[in-house]
Formats: structure tokens, C-alpha cells, sequence
């Protein structure tokens, strides 16, 4: 039968869109869904020339060839399955884990089926995009076993996930944001995760999303979302700019007007952000979800709110302010110098300020009459930080524990109390910085004469009071020596390794695995950024301050030492 051209194309029509309803349909992988009903032009996955196996390779060969198919993500790694016994490749999920190695090595085992795949790992990522990284020179094992079937030989036996070469694996994954709140509903914390890119990132996301923070904030942020939370189906189509979040009954069941505007507005705030995404949509059992009027107690919540661009510091033993180029005494503080004070810190919202004593064994505030009182003694106290509930915090060395809070009304809630951390025992804690949003510490701790960078969320009880810090903190791997670290935006910090003789360089690294080195500075014994545009970097010696401009340090005329910006 002739088909007439209409007829034709008609059938070509419908036969492309079967195929392309095929494509939508995900398997059993989370990180890379497709989605569905998605008109716009989405990213595509990076296509690498990885090859399946040939036909009489040897087992070596066969196991090789596993490792460099993890390059193609293509239909839920279908070419990696090629490598598998189709018992293995049944069951068998690449996206659980994701290993980045620098080096690799296939090793014959003890057994003539047994192979041990030798890595050299930078990072690590799991089934929900948390990026882990390792130390430099980490090594993991992978062990596998091969059979032959139908006389080739194939993979019987091998652990879920992949394997990916640095380079590779930044053309494959992308880092992106997801948001929490912390403990007021206030701010939104990020949580960068990576995903591969392509049409599936923002399934990706909002199945992370309800999944719940990173091991390092847990119990310190917060979702809208409970933890029954669910979408319909694992699908998250984008058309006209319109991303279709679809949430089953339970995850919307009796909450108020106000929680679901809390919902609305975290999917809004971590989906946006692509570029594919203008407007969400939040439906319920494929239903409308209603918001209603806004909630008296609902507030837009800030996203890396900026820090004041007036610093503290001390000059001629009086604390003064640092403001662009001038430095101006701090009026309404009584006279201070019998304290012979030194690292002053000063609060974000307000005007509180706490400093120590000449010989650090003393903590002291200044409350908002201007009123000074002695907070805590101690034996070697480091720089105070003052986080937006009102809380200082500062860590004594002399100490147990060595973290200690002390709350804005002594009288009202109490003195200060220390809080137990079971990783930094017999640690020194050589600096502490509490971020913008309240819900982190970042802490620089020695031990054997090293120094590790940890960022942890901050445990809060219902009022407010912090109780802890996160039971798995977040690593930092900068590739300076550090004794010192300062927040430099929500998801960037600054470290350095000061010192009175010798050359400084400082890093600034971001949670995207970003890092840039600042210009050497002589004799650099202190630096502080802060949080939001146009904030400079400030940095001192023991004679000069100065201001980062470019990749240069530029001295400026007046001098005032242990400068900081509040926080």
C-alpha cells in the first residue's frame, strides 16, 4: 500500500514521539532521571567515545573497560552493564556511588577470576550527590570477579557505583544547590550537591531535597518537607520555564498555610537557580496545592545575607571601627585598656562586642547599653565570634572541652556553658568562625602538628540555645598550610597559616571545589572577609593593614591590629 506524504509524516511523527516516551521512562537510578513533558533545551550528558567489549578480551581487559564505560551515563549506564554477567547487570546501580580517581591499576587477585581495581580517589559521591572529599593520595580497592559466559569473559561479581577519572568527571557532574532553613526559618542554608548534568537535574534535586540535609547539617537545619515526604513519580518535567513538582498525599497532609509556603518557597529557591527554571509549580496527587494568604508569621527567608562592611578592631588599646579607609573610635564603650584588650569581635545585628584580655585567659562583652562584663576565664583562649541569635562563642585550650557559648542575657539564660565535641578531643582549636546564617562552624584543629578544616552544622534546641555540633563534619582540603579560616560568602572560606616571619599565602576554596590562592603577604598575622558584594578581603601584619586589591595587598595609611569583620 502507497502512503500518501501526510501519511507519511504522520507516522515518522508518532514513531519519534513513542521513542522520546521511551526515553522519559527511569529505571532504577535517582541522580539520573530524564524528564518528561520538558520542551526546553536542556544540557545534555557529555558523550564519550567508550566502547563496549570486544569480543575475545581477555579478563584484564574486560575489567578495564568496566571502569572507563562509567564514562557514559546513557540509559542508566547501559554500556557499563555490557561489561556484567546479565545476572550482575540486573541488579547492579551505578548511581549510588561515584568514585574520582587521580590514578588507577588493575591488580590480579589471588584467585585467577579475582581482580582488585587499585585507585588513587580525590572524592567520593553518593547515591544523593554529597560530595565527600579525601585527602591528597587517598587510595580505595575495588574488588571484582569475572566469569565467562557464552566463552567471553564478564564481570560476575562488583560493587554499585562507578568509577571516573578527574578529568572526566567534570564534564559529567555539575555541582548544584539545594536549600534548608536553619533553625528560625529565617535563612536558607545551602547544600551543594553534584549531579550529572542533563535533562534529569531537577528530579535529582527535589529527590535529594526531600531526602534531608547532608550528614553535616543534620539536626542542624531544618526542611519544610517531612520526612514522608515523596514525589508521585520519580519526575520533575520543566516546560515553558515551569518546573511540575508532584508530591503524594503524605507530604502536604494537615500542613497549615504557612508550612506550605515554606515548601513553595524552598523548592522556588533551589530549583530557580537553573537556568531551565523560572516558576514552580507545586501540585499534590496531581491536584493544585492551594497557599492560601500569606502567613502572619512567614518571612522570606535570606539567602547569604550580607555582613555589615564595618569592621572592629583595636588601636592604642580602645576598640575602634574600620570603614573603608578610616578607622574611627567606637562611641558609647567605656575605657577598656586595663584589659589590654585583643581580638575584638562584634555582633551582625546590633551592637554587642566581646574581646580578650591581653594574656587570652579572660573573655569579656559589652552588651547594647555599652555595659562590660566578664563572660568566662580560662586558660588560652582563641578569637570570639558572635553568631545572629546572639550567642559568642570562643574555644579554650586549657580546657576539657573546648568549645564554649556564652548567651546574650547572662542573667536571663544563663553563663556560659561548654559543648561537648567527640572529634576535636585532644585537639588544639586554633580558630572558629560561625557563619552568617547561624547554622555552621568553621573550625580549624591541630593535632600531631596537622591541621584539619572542618565545617559542621550547629544543634539547636527549640529556644534556640546551641547544644552541639554535627556527629560527621565536613572535611576541607586546602592546598596551604592553615591555622586560620573566615567565611567568605555561604559557600566560600579563606584559610591561611599565619605567621610574624614568614611569606603568607593565603586560599580562598569554595564548597563547589573551587579554590584561587591570594597574593603572599610578609609576615601576615591576621585576615578577615566578609560576606557580600564589595566586602574586601582585610589582612595585617604586625605594623600594616592592608586590603586585597586584585591579587595584591595594598597597605593603608592609619593602623589598627586584629581587624574582623562581625561575626
Amino acid at each position: 500500500m502507497r502512503l500518501r506524504l501526510p501519511q507519511l509524516l504522520a507516522l515518522i511523527l508518532t514513531g519519534l514521539l513513542v521513542l522520546a516516551g521511551c526515553a522519559t521512562i527511569p529505571r532504577n537510578s535517582m541522580v539520573q532521571q530524564i524528564e518528561a513533558e520538558s520542551n526546553q533545551e536542556e544540557s545534555q550528558p557529555f558523550r564519550f567515545d567508550a566502547q563496549g567489549p570486544t569480543e575475545g578480551s581477555d579478563a584484564r581487559r574486560i575489567v578495564e573497560g568496566f571502569v572507563e564505560a562509567g564514562r557514559s551515563v546513557l540509559e542508566d549506564y547501559a554500556l557499563s552493564r555490557e561489561f556484567m554477567t546479565p545476572e550482575l547487570g540486573a541488579d547492579w546501580r551505578g548511581d549510588s556511588r561515584t568514585l574520582i580517581y587521580e590514578a588507577m591499576n588493575v591488580l590480579t587477585g589471588a584467585d585467577s577470576n579475582r581482580y582488585t581495581i587499585q585507585l588513587e580517589i580525590s572524592g567520593e559521591i553518593d547515591a544523593m550527590g554529597v560530595y565527600t572529599q579525601e585527602p591528597e593520595h587517598s587510595t580505595r580497592a575495588v574488588d571484582v570477579e569475572v566469569t565467562k559466559v557464552e566463552d567471553q569473559w564478564r564481570i560476575s561479581k562488583a560493587p554499585d557505583g562507578i568509577m571516573l577519572e578527574s578529568s572526566s568527571f567534570s564534564k559529567i557532574f555539575s555541582p548544584q544547590t539545594i536549600y534548608f532553613y536553619d533553625s528560625s526559618f529565617n535563612y536558607l542554608v545551602p547544600d551543594v550537591r553534584w549531579f550529572t548534568s542533563g535533562a534529569g537535574t531537577t528530579t535529582s534535586m527535589v529527590e535529594a531535597l526531600l531526602a534531608g540535609p547532608a550528614p553535616y547539617l543534620q539536626n542542624a537545619v531544618v526542611s519544610a518537607f517531612s520526612p514522608a515526604s515523596t514525589l508521585v513519580r520519580s519526575a520533575v518535567p520543566v516546560q515553558d520555564g515551569v518546573a511540575t513538582v508532584d508530591l503524594s498525599a503524605e507530604s502536604i497532609r494537615e500542613s497549615s498555610d504557612r508550612a506550605k509556603q515554606l515548601m513553595q518557597q524552598q523548592l522556588e529557591q533551589t530549583l530557580t537557580a537553573l537556568s531551565s527554571v523560572s516558576t514552580v509549580r507545586m501540585l499534590q496527587e496531581e491536584t493544585e496545592v492551594t497557599l492560601g494568604a500569606p502567613a502572619a508569621n512567614f518571612v522570606t527567608a535570606q539567602i547569604n545575607p550580607s555582613t555589615p562592611d564595618t569592621l572592629i578592631a583595636i588601636s592604642n588599646e580602645s576598640l575602634v571601627y574600620v570603614k573603608g579607609r578610616s578607622i574611627i573610635p567606637v562611641g558609647g564603650v567605656p575605657d577598656i585598656s586595663a584589659y589590654h584588650p585583643r581580638n575584638p569581635a562584634m555582633s551582625a545585628v546590633g551592637n554587642r562586642y566581646a574581646f580578650l584580655n591581653g594574656k587570652s585567659t579572660q573573655l569579656m562583652t559589652i552588651d547594647e547599653s555599652g555595659r562590660v562584663g566578664l563572660a568566662a576565664t580560662g586558660g588560652a583562649f582563641i578569637r570570639p565570634s558572635i553568631d545572629v541569635a546572639g550567642w559568642t562563642w570562643t574555644a579554650d585550650n586549657a580546657a576539657e572541652h573546648p568549645l564554649l557559648v556564652v548567651p546574650e542575657d547572662v542573667a536571663g539564660q544563663g553563663e556560659a556553658r561548654p559543648i561537648s565535641v567527640s572529634w576535636l578531643e585532644d585537639t588544639k582549636v586554633t580558630s572558629l568562625s560561625i557563619s552568617r546564617d547561624g547554622a555552621r562552624a568553621l573550625i580549624v584543629a591541630e593535632k600531631n602538628n596537622e591541621s584539619t578544616v572542618y565545617i559542621a552544622g550547629i544543634v539547636r534546641d527549640a529556644d534556640g540555645v546551641p547544644r552541639g555540633l554535627s556527629d560527621e563534619p565536613m572535611k576541607v582540603y586546602p592546598s596551604v598550610p592553615v591555622s586560620t579560616a573566615v567565611w567568605d560568602s555561604d559557600r566560600s572560606i579563606i584559610v591561611a597559616k599565619l605567621s610574624t616571619t614568614e611569606q603568607v599565602a593565603a586560599e580562598q576554596l569554595t564548597f563547589e571545589h573551587g579554590s584561587e590562592r591570594l597574593g603572599l603577604l610578609l609576615g601576615m598575622t591576621g585576615i578577615t572577609s566578609g560576606v557580600g558584594d564589595l566586602r574586601p578581603v582585610y589582612a595585617e601584619t604586625s605594623e600594616e593593614l592592608y586590603t586585597r586589591v586584585g591579587n595584591s595587598w595594598h597597605a593603608l595609611d592609619d593602623y589598627a591590629k586584629d581587624v574582623a569583620y562581625p561575626g
